[in-house]
């Protein structure tokens, strides 16, 4: 009897953990091929600097300081620079102590605060990066050829963004404070990193610094200052999915696609891939799952990163994606935000998710070199 009920019961296999020397591997490997993703688009980036400097005076007329002959660009120029300017930051970390200190209960004060912290790190670290490398702005160098030499001569601090860093560190802040609108305030961060090359006072590349270097000021503002190490760790993986996807656009909007059976065969791979991931992740809200409860469900989302890299045909932008994708897997699912607690905020990121996907799929058939860099 005993017999029979101990065959019945089913065996537990258990599982191995990971050594702590296998973790210290696994996570410097992870943080290898995230910088690696960094250079990547660092340096692809990089050549686009000069075409697009050179484009943009073609466009520009050059009285009144020069002014922009497209309309939707000149507005998002002006109104960019508007947004990002340190005193409409300054009044948004006033608003929110205001609030604050009326309604306690309402977290402004400590968000206000936040927000403060992270517009005063983000300026010192600018600052101290503009005058260490002292590159010229595009006005004094269309080529956007790179050369270091510190500087305190105005027009030679473009690297980087002052704008998009200053306004990356608030966009974190409130994103992670209010994750239902994280969408909403990045969107406004990456308006602002447009306006600045629009308007031709940055390249490219300065923007992507900026974006980074806002990411970790932001992070670092948001936690507890013991936990700095990790905060740069984690801005940095954050910094990197949206680098990356957002240079995987621009590539292929500044670049046309080759013709032949390798490019085709590289676009039906990837449509493929992201047509399985899709699949992946919709079979897994069906069944009422969290979408990020197993590896196998990252898995989908990797799935889909490669296809649209692979659709871009381009391998800068397949090797950064990869590269981006390895750095993910080896960290496991430690990039679990913690904002997403709740079953409305997790719809709402899938959504976004989806959105993103369908939206890159579009581009990436239908606006291939619309950009007249070239």
């Amino acid at each position: 009897m005993g017999e029979a009920a101990t065959d019945e019961q089913p065996s537990v296999v258990p599982v191995p953990h990971p050594s702590p020397l296998a973790l210290h591997w696994a996570r410097l490997a992870s943080l290898a091929s995230l910088v690696a993703a960094l250079v990547c688009v660092f340096w692809g980036l990089r050549q686009l600097d000069g075409p697009t400097a050179r484009y943009l005076r073609t466009i520009t007329t050059p009285e009144g300081g020069g002014t922009l002959t497209i309309p939707w660009m000149a507005f998002v120029s002006h109104a960019g620079n508007w947004i990002g300017d340190g005193r409409q930051l300054l009044i948004v970390s006033a608003i929110l102590l205001a609030v604050g200190w009326m309604w306690p209960a309402s977290r402004g004060l400590a968000i206000g605060l936040q927000t403060l912290w992270a517009h005063g790190l983000a300026t010192v670290l600018v600052h101290t990066v503009k005058h260490l490398i002292g590159r010229p702005r595009p006005k004094f160098s269309a080529s956007g050829d790179w050369s270091i030499a510190p500087s305190l001569t105005s027009g030679f601090d473009s690297f980087p963004s002052g704008h998009t860093t200053a306004t990356f560190a608030l966009a974190v802040v409130l994103s992670r404070r209010f994750p239902m609108l994280a969408a909403l305030f990045l969107g406004i961060a990456a308006f602002v990193a447009l306006s600045r090359v629009l308007r031709g006072s940055h390249f490219p590349s300065d923007v992507f610094g900026g974006w980074v270097l806002g990411t970790v000021s932001g992070m670092i503002a948001v936690a507890p200052w013991k936990d700095w190490r990790q905060s740069v760790e984690s801005a940095l993986y954050h910094a990197a999915i949206g680098t990356v996807w957002v240079f995987a656009l621009v590539w292929a909007l500044a670049y046309p696609v080759e013709s032949g059976p390798e490019s085709a065969l590289l676009i039906g791979g990837g449509a493929l891939l992201v047509a399985i991931g899709l699949w992946s992740r919709i079979r897994g809200w069906w069944a009422n799952r969290t979408a990020s409860a197993s590896r196998a469900e990252q898995g989908a989302i990797m799935a889909m990163a490669i296809g649209l890299s692979l659709m871009s045909t381009a391998p800068l932008v397949m090797a950064a994606a990869g590269l981006l994708c390895v750095a993910l897997w080896l960290r496991e699912d430690r990039m679990s935000a913690a904002a997403e607690d709740s079953r409305g905020i997790a719809v709402l990121r899938e959504c976004e998710l989806m959105g993103a996907v369908l939206a890159s799929g579009a581009i990436l058939l239908a606006g291939r070199g619309i950009l007249p860099l070239f």
